[in-house]
């Protein structure tokens, strides 16, 4: 059979009538096989652009903090913590919940246009292909269930474990406002760490999006709402498996082979960056609306052995129980980066030592069975990390034995607290425990590079109760200098300035850790008898009945309440608020005392007598009380059983003028 036709120049009309009919037809089946739907084009540059959008956005709302003092809290998902742990409705909660809200009609989109952490992501790729290294993802399923697990243990446990525990819920209040917006975020070293490791080394190791899909708990709300999406990555029949998709797409989404199964991308992992849709050579991909992704799962094997990924799971819990809180500095979402880290590393180690060939993204680890330069090279930074792993298990060790040895101290440090008890001399047994908390502190210290935030509060304490007051004022003044709203270390301060009778300071001290703690009565307590004893007994007279309101079973407040409404001559109230502390506790014999010399003062000498009568029973030995006690006595003229607590009082001390007197 004859060819008909004829060759003809490229871009050449034909001037014959079928070739015209058959491009026409050809055009209408395309038309009819790309349906209307978004395809954007150069998503990429409009990506970066929203993406520095935000950063500056970012910098914009630091700098107007640091400007007004005031400013919304911040706005990160992390926030939204604090509604499981204290009922508290901020700003990051509200809008976590607004983006997983339009996550479930959009898709994953918020995660590639709008978080700061995947920017350092695509940056860190971008450079590493810049260098001549693709990433490759390592494709772990017990990896990919860490993020479910850090969120359920972020925004979830907190409540399920008050709940299961029957601990009170805090009253639901709304916090949209702060006046300290660093408070909750690390310092500017461990913020650089951070990013440095989550951002840069995770992708070196994991791939692309690591982080994202091995440790971001705010990626698996995201992926869970983007099940629900009708609006998804899609594609038409145009699309003949080239496999341009899945090579832009920085995800780590096998695109083809999504189209192919379902028609669409599935994957909870596509963040929308829309490259794919962008790259498709015939135009067969397309954003729009149809039926969600539920019910629908990607079933492409993920590349890594059961071996593997039972000791990647191993690798990971070990790393990351050890990272968490290290030195006192790794927050929660840091130290799921290094774990993270850590395991992909001892993976590919254990590839580089077992397998024939081995690659770690386009660089050979080993080949022919022999190890090349990159592998003995993969294996000293894995051996570096992990000498770094087991250098901070011990420290761990240690500092969780440092930290039990301060807390056998706590009763010691109770009474040292109380004002109005000078410090005494440490017993032999209190000794004991102070050089046992001082030995475990220093050796922490010692296999620590760096002194851990709450390590110089804890050498203060015990230099200050083992009298050493100078040191420990150094020590307090550094703590608070670190941690300025820890109020453990205010507090201290207060007390040695109570110590040294600097009554005005101490005051002040007080009511910064009334600032900081409000749950804590001890700075209402303090700061009031600071003012009682300056003479300011309406001040302090305040400040005792407004920590009453915050705590009103504080049985310290509601005694000092009372003793400042008997100096002010206010007798009755004085007697309830007394009368009510001795219901809350019958042994609070200072209560007791003030109630039955409040009511002899007074001349009611008979309701005086009876609460004596309990208060020498309680206290037979004192002197004074007793003394007390037949004064009220004769009031009442029961002479007789004034005589006996005056005999009493001279056997007891036979030099006691007082009784002396009173018994002639």
């Amino acid at each position: 059979m004859a060819i008909r036709g004829r060759f003809v120049a490229l871009g050449r009309r034909t001037d014959t009538a079928a070739p015209s009919a058959t491009v026409s037809i050809v055009t209408t089946a395309c038309d009819r096989s790309r349906p209307r739907g978004l395809r954007p084009r150069r998503p990429s540059l409009w990506r970066t652009l929203v993406l520095i959008g935000v950063h500056v956005v970012m910098a914009a709302h630091i700098g107007q903090w640091l400007l007004q003092g005031v400013t919304i809290s911040p706005i990160e998902p992390s926030e939204g913590m604090e509604l499981a742990k204290h009922s508290v409705i901020n700003t990051g909660l509200v809008f976590f919940v607004a983006a997983i809200a339009l996550t479930a009609v959009f898709g994953r989109f918020f995660c590639g246009w709008g978080c700061h952490l995947v920017a350092l992501q695509d940056l860190s790729r971008w450079l590493l292909l810049k260098a001549g290294f693709r990433p490759r993802p390592l494709r772990s399923r017990v990896l990919g269930m860490v993020p479910m697990a850090a969120f359920v243990y972020m925004f979830l446990w907190p409540a399920i474990f008050k709940a299961a525990t029957g601990a009170p819920f805090e009253p639901l209040s709304v916090s949209l406002t702060t006046a300290d917006f660093w408070a909750t975020f690390p310092g500017l070293a461990v913020a650089v760490a951070t990013f440095a490791v989550c951002g840069f080394a995770i992708v070196y190791v994991l791939g692309s999006k690591g982080y994202c899909a091995t440790a971001c708990p705010y990626g698996a709300a995201f992926g869970a709402a983007d099940r629900l999406a009708p609006v998804r990555v899609r594609a038409t029949d145009a699309c003949e498996q080239c496999g341009t998709c899945t090579s832009v797409c920085t995800s780590n989404v096998r695109v083809h082979r999504e189209v192919k199964d379902h028609g669409m991308v599935v994957d909870p992992g596509c963040m929308k960056c829309l490259d794919c849709v962008a790259s498709c050579p015939n135009g067969a991909l397309y954003v729009g609306f149809g039926t969600p992704a539920m019910g629908r799962a990607s079933r492409h094997g993920g590349g890594v052995k059961i071996t593997e990924e039972l000791l990647a799971g191993v690798v990971f819990i070990v790393a990351f129980v050890v990272f968490r809180g290290l030195y006192g500095l790794v927050p929660f979402l840091f130290a799921l980066g290094l774990a993270a880290v850590t395991a992909g590393l001892v993976v590919l180690s254990t590839r580089a030592l077992t397998r024939d060939d081995a690659r770690f993204g386009s660089v050979r680890l080993r080949a022919a069975g022999r190890l090349r330069p990159a592998g003995a090279l993969l294996l000293a930074a894995t051996a570096v990390v992990i000498g770094i792993v087991a250098h901070g298990a011990v420290l761990r060790v240690m500092e969780r034995r440092s930290l039990a040895a301060f807390e056998a101290t706590a009763e010691i440090r109770r009474t040292a607290l109380r004002l109005g008890v000078e410090p005494e001399a440490p017993s032999v047994s209190d000794r004991r425990l102070l050089e046992r908390a001082a030995r475990a502190g220093e050796l922490a210290r010692r296999w620590s590079p760096v002194e851990a935030p709450g390590s110089e509060l804890r050498r203060a304490w015990l230099s200050y109760l083992d009298g050493r007051f100078d040191e420990a004022g150094g020590l307090v003044d550094r703590a608070i200098g670190k941690r300025p709203t820890d109020p453990e270390g205010h507090l201290l301060a207060a007390r040695m300035l109570a110590m040294q009778g600097r009554w005005d300071a101490a005051a002040k001290a007080y009511a910064v850790v009334e600032e900081l703690d409000p749950a804590d009565p001890a700075g209402a307590l303090g700061r009031g008898v600071a003012l009682g004893r300056l003479g300011r007994v309406e001040e302090a007279l305040a400040v005792f009945e407004g920590g009453l309101a915050g705590h009103p079973g504080s049985v310290d407040l509601r005694y000092n309440a009372g003793l400042s409404l008997a100096l002010l001559g206010r007798v009755d109230a004085a007697v309830e608020h007394f009368e009510d502390v001795l219901a809350a506790d019958p042994n609070h014999l200072p209560a007791r005392e003030n109630l039955a010399g409040l009511l002899a003062a007074a001349g009611r000498f008979r309701q005086a007598v009876p609460v004596f009568e309990e208060a020498v029973r309680r206290s037979p030995d004192d002197p004074e009380l007793r003394v007390m006690a037949a004064r009220a006595c004769l009031g009442a003229s029961d002479r007789g059983r004034a005589a006996v607590h005056i005999e009493a009082a001279i056997r007891i001390d036979p030099a006691y003028q007082g009784a002396r007197q009173l018994l002639n």
